[in-house]
């Protein structure tokens, strides 16, 4: 039994040292958005950006003023109220009238076989008439010269999709916490770095800002081809690497803000329906990943306290490099570097949140998304 435990340990620690590695030429390849240098505004093409929104009465506003008055030469701003109850509508029909570079369509029935959100951003490229389309949600607020920077680095680096990680604002412990293995996680699986890569199967797309050539847009058959998928931003990135077109990641964090969630609770209710949609609601794929989360950040600490020898020795470097890896993500997304101290109480509440999703689909027989009931067997169909 402690020769097994050996050579996990072991096996840990080597791959522990590996990804410290990558974390370090990865991280530092991704370029900041701040550093680039804009080109001639002649150069630039026509934009829309499309948002859709459902009950956003408390955002709504605030972010769409953000993006009106965005300096870019030409652009217009498609705005998508899915089917609100509040009171969506009558802000965006009053914003509308202030500003002739709005077009807001209202949304009353959502047709089968759609996701509302995927259904809204489809409807909403049909209207667009930009050469480049950038999707982003109804609670973002852009810098002003987030698009003229944007565009400058697509153009340069002759990209098809340009997607940004933008700034979380994060006011609570116990959420700062969850965001923390969030991160942790996200940095060790999609490894946003190799998106660029042609011979790398990464992919990448947030809700925040994806900024899609029209052309590859509808050439990998746009929202239409992820209908059914619960993780539209990501899906649209998989989808756009699939069909070959290039893209890349940029760090915004000067330039786009959100409140993601305003709490824990919150925050782990809102992920019941995408983190086992992350999975493709497989069990096996998701408990491997969960035990692999626990083996690598709270296995070491179990270990080094009941073993002895070389087995108390390797895992206390583990803890070592583990803790390593928490300090250097939560430098790179903003967190102070306290709370890595409590990253095996950010990894676990993680793997709570996974299973909580799986219990909550598997109970429901679907998802609840915006409102909407989903059932899993359609999904899963996806035609």
């Amino acid at each position: 039994m402690e020769s097994v435990l050996f050579i996990i340990a072991l096996v840990t620690c080597l791959y522990l040292i590996f990804t410290i590695v990558e974390f370090t030429f990865g991280f530092n390849k991704i370029k900041n958005l701040s550093h680039q240098k804009l080109l001639n505004k002649n150069q630039w093409p026509t934009l829309s950006i499309i948002l859709t929104a459902l009950n956003e009465e408390k955002d709504i506003e605030k972010a769409l003023l953000t993006l009106l008055h965005l300096e870019y030469p030409n652009f217009e701003i498609i705005a998508i109220n899915d089917r609100s109850t509040d009171n969506t509508p009558s802000i965006l029909n009053q914003l509308q009238t202030q500003y002739p570079h709005l077009k807001v369509t209202h949304i009353k029935e959502l047709p089968p076989k759609w996701f509302g959100k995927n259904h809204a951003l489809h409807i909403g490229s049909q209207i667009a008439k930009g050469e480049w389309l950038l999707f982003t949600d109804a609670d973002v607020a852009m810098r002003h010269d987030t698009l003229i920077k944007s565009m400058s680095y697509v153009l340069q680096h002759q990209l098809d999709h340009l997607t940004i990680y933008e700034n979380h604002q994060h006011n609570y412990f116990w959420l700062n916490i969850l965001l923390l293995g969030l991160y942790i996680t996200y940095s060790m699986s999609i490894k946003p770095w190799r998106i660029s890569y042609p011979w790398s199967k990464k992919s990448l797309g947030h809700g925040a800002f994806n900024l899609v050539k029209n052309k590859a847009y509808q050439q990998c058959g746009g929202h239409k081809a992820i209908a059914m998928e619960c993780l539209d931003d990501l899906k649209l990135g998989s989808l756009l690497k699939n069909h070959g077109f290039r893209q890349d990641t940029v760090n915004g964090r000067d330039f786009i803000e959100r409140e993601w969630y305003p709490s824990l609770v919150d925050m782990i209710n809102g992920l019941k329906k995408n983190s086992f949609a992350y999975y493709n609601y497989q069990i096996l794929p998701a408990c491997r990943d969960a035990c692999l989360t626990f083996i690598f950040f709270i296995w070491p600490f179990i270990a080094a306290f009941y073993y002895m020898g070389s087995i108390r020795s390797l895992n206390g470097i583990n803890i070592g490099l583990t803790f390593f890896i928490s300090i250097f993500v939560a430098k790179q997304f903003r967190l102070q570097k306290r709370y890595a101290f409590f990253y095996p109480m950010a990894v676990s509440i993680l793997i709570y949140t996974v299973f909580n999703s799986i219990f909550s689909v598997c109970k429901n027989k679907g998802v609840v998304w915006r409102g909407t009931y989903y059932p899993l067997h359609t999904i899963k169909n996806k035609k």
